[in-house]
């Protein structure tokens, strides 16, 4: 099940593994309003569990009202961000900015779902936010 978020911004599934999966389009700019509707998305789909979280941010322009409602809201167990550039993992490195939840930083989904798999295998993952 795939569910289309913002307008087509951005689609968020869960997999059989029980990764969630927020892919923002390339060039798009996150508002506030995008990001509180992907929580609810996600707060939905994964019926209160905590679940892990790989959000591919490549090209995603982030505003400070999106980034600050990811990191006031708690909805997921991990966070892996997958982007393509330099400007991608600075933005990541924002979004991690004062936030304790296991996250990283990828440039492959492979690697991505492989770190998130492992962390939700080993029940190391607390209560967190995205970012």
């Amino acid at each position: 099940m795939e569910i289309v978020l913002a307008a087509g911004k951005g689609t968020l599934s869960l997999d059989e593994t029980g990764i969630l999966r927020l892919v923002w389009a390339g060039g798009s700019a996150l508002e506030t309003a995008d990001a509180a509707e992907s929580v609810l998305a996600i707060s939905k789909i994964s019926a209160g569990r905590l679940l892990p979280l790989l959000i591919d941010i490549s090209d995603v322009k982030l505003s400070a009202g999106a980034r600050n409602h990811y990191l006031d809201s708690r909805f997921v167990s991990s966070v892996a961000l997958v982007g393509e550039s330099n400007v991608d993992r600075v933005v990541a490195a924002w979004m991690r900015r004062g936030n304790e939840c296991p996250q990283r930083y990828f440039t492959s989904t492979s690697e991505a779902l492989a770190w998130l798999g492992e962390l939700a295998a080993s029940d190391d993952a607390a209560q967190c936010v995205p970012g």
